[in-house]
């Protein structure tokens, strides 16, 4: 049996492109080649045959994925596209086509419903799903561990983080920026316990006829305001934040770990991804400067200067797909697999519901309630 894994994969150049350019970062991982693609568009079919550079045939070029992904059955299937209307049946039809692992931009797809199907299809053929979450392989992430360990922070009490809170902020920004932060969140407090939450548009509490179908295939959401507050795993509280226009120049985006001794404070997609201060927020006191973490430790004088951010960025990427490749080898979990995509998936629809119950709802959700309470 060959060692390189065959890779297909699935952008929609009329709708969502091909995200974050998810399928390049297949070009650069040893072991994979690429040997389909599909899109809807001919322009774009045209252009992902001539980024990957192959030939232009009706084994390698496909204007549907279905078609692909039935004909060809590759090992893998990248599902690229920013918009999720399509992931859940996508992700389905490749773990029925006897595909090894998936790959998928987030988010993940557009209800609890979609993702325990997925899970379940998954599980059906053992098939390994990773999704591009790739802030969570930035090499810093390891190091704050570390810290974590070492008792820099002391004992972590607090994981707080914001959205963009650009013009989509609120609803949009929940699903769109949240699923970074709200990994992290979890990667470093633990799984979700309970949700307590209020939703708001205008002032007011988001009521049903609130909610309208999001762009990109987001399902129906609804708000311009959200706090949220989560009780995890290792005793922490994670809260959650997003309003409208709140943003700055320098987006708000990001996430705070706070402890007794110390804190931290992570940018997605930045270099530096981290910044350091010796005291617990609350010191005031006296001068406690932000250090910036590197891949090594501390490192006062890291800047951006001369970093290709989106390269930086990619090779991230890149170390999210190999984990999947070491997934189907070592036939295990990927860091950021379909389970961490299913929590998401249930964090997002636990703060609508509890905001429009008014109750603070506890793990494991009932799907019943939800499916009762959340429009869809």
């Amino acid at each position: 049996m060959s060692d390189i894994l065959r890779v297909a994969v699935i952008g929609s150049s009329s709708s969502g492109g091909w995200g974050h350019n998810i399928d390049e970062l297949f070009i650069k991982t040893p072991g994979l080649r690429i040997v389909a693609v599909a899109d809807d568009t001919q322009g774009g079919l045209s252009e992902a045959i001539t980024r990957h550079r192959l030939s232009e045939t009706r084994n390698t070029a496909f204007l549907n994925w279905e078609k692909m992904i039935a004909e060809i059955k590759p090992d893998i299937v990248a599902i690229c596209s920013r918009n999720i209307e399509q992931h859940a049946n996508m992700a389905i039809a490749s773990t029925e086509a006897g595909v090894r692992g998936i790959f998928v931009e987030k988010p993940f797809v557009r209800s609890i419903s979609e993702a325990d199907a997925v899970v379940s299809a998954c599980e059906n053929s053992n098939t390994k799903l990773n999704l591009a979450l790739v802030n969570r392989y930035c090499p810093t992430i390891a190091v704050i561990c570390e810290f974590i360990a070492q008792g820099k922070l002391g004992t972590l009490l607090e994981v707080r983080a914001r959205g963009k809170e650009d013009v989509r902020g609120g609803g949009e920004d929940l699903w769109v920026l949240g699923p970074h932060v709200l990994d992290l969140m979890v990667y470093f407090g633990g799984a979700p316990q309970w949700c307590s939450a209020t939703v708001t548009k205008n002032g007011q509490p988001v009521v049903r006829n609130d909610f309208v179908a999001g762009p990109e295939g987001l399902p129906k959401i609804a708000g311009d305001s959200i706090t949220a507050s989560f009780g995890l795993a290792n005793g922490l509280t994670g809260f959650f934040a997003s309003t409208r226009d709140a943003g700055l120049k320098q987006p708000n985006f990001g996430i705070t770990l706070l402890g007794t001794k110390g804190e931290i404070h992570i940018r997605p997609d930045y270099i530096p991804q981290a910044y350091f201060r010796a005291a617990p927020a609350w010191r005031m006191n006296q001068t406690y400067p932000w250090i910036p973490i590197g891949d090594e430790g501390l490192s006062p004088d890291l800047t951006d200067q001369g970093i290709n951010r989106s390269e930086v960025r990619a090779s991230w990427g890149r170390l999210a797909v190999a984990d999947l490749v070491d997934a189907i080898q070592s036939d295990r979990e990927p860091e950021t697999g379909m389970f961490t995509g299913l929590t998401l998936t249930e964090m997002n629809e636990a703060i609508y519901a509890s905001s429009l119950t008014g109750k603070r709802l506890h793990w494991p959700l009932d799907r019943s309630e939800l499916r009762a309470v959340v429009p869809y």
